[in-house]
């Protein structure tokens, strides 16, 4: 039983795995005259070179947040609260050349604590998420499998974006949606981030770092320029975190 659960895992990678995470219908602005048309700069959250990419977690008006939860993976069931607040990130040694970038940028200095609970206060887990650092502080020995981690890592990182990107971004308008998308990585981490034709609010992030960690986070009706739903998907293992926001500080 063990090797065919094992190769249906490789078969579902083969045929589901290739898919593409890039955005379908997107028009490249790369050249300097198209991107002044289609890029807003005033009151735009849009990342910039040496900037940290902006996700509602990052904006300096957010410090905490409790959500409603639900974590399928599989036929796997789980319910409860989530709690995310910001800390100061102190999982790192700091390099000097990074020191006028944090200066400039201090958002890029963030940490995050998520733990995820049921409504009687037994912990599913406990992590932490910094720069360059992921730390798991604890975790419900069922959800306690390496392979599951290593997709999980990917998904928190894509959600926090707490590293710096590790080469400029390429810029791209996608058809009929009119929505701005920006193409970068983080380290091995390559993700898409959709913004609206404004460039002010964040619908959709896609990203992985293989081809078995392919994850999709949307955004939904936002309110006080934070969204009040939030869906993390990995169609490769069958997982869908879903949070829904109770309150904000």
């Amino acid at each position: 039983m063990r090797y065919l659960f094992f190769a249906s895992f490789v078969t579902l990678i083969i045929f589901t795995g290739c898919q593409s995470i890039k955005p379908p219908h997107l028009v490249s602005v790369s050249d300097q005259k198209s991107a002044e048309t289609h890029l807003p700069t005033a009151n735009c959250l849009l990342p910039t070179v040496n900037c940290p990419l902006p996700t509602p977690f990052s904006a300096l008006t957010f410090d905490k947040a409790l959500f409603k939860a639900a974590l399928n993976i599989g036929e796997h069931h789980l319910t409860g609260l989530v709690f995310i607040k910001k800390m100061p990130d102190s999982g790192f040694l700091m390099p000097d050349s990074a020191i006028e970038r944090v200066e400039t940028h201090p958002t890029w200095l963030n940490s995050y604590r998520v733990v995820f609970s049921n409504e009687f206060g037994m912990t599913y887990f406990d992590i932490e998420i910094g720069t360059n650092y992921f730390k798991v502080n604890y975790c419900f020995e069922p959800l306690n499998k390496k392979m599951l981690w290593k997709i999980m890592k990917t998904d928190f990182r894509l959600l926090f974006a707490s590293e710096e990107a590790s080469e400029p971004s390429k810029h791209y308008v996608q058809d009929e949606s009119n929505f701005l998308v920006y193409k970068s990585k983080q380290g091995e981490l390559k993700r898409w981030d959709l913004f609206t034709s404004s460039g002010d609010t964040l619908v959709e992030i896609r990203g992985n770092s293989n081809i078995a960690d392919q994850a999709l986070i949307t955004f939904t009706g936002y309110q006080n320029k934070f969204p009040l739903r939030i869906t993390l998907v990995n169609s490769i293992i069958r997982l869908q975190f879903s949070l829904s926001l109770l309150s904000i500080n």
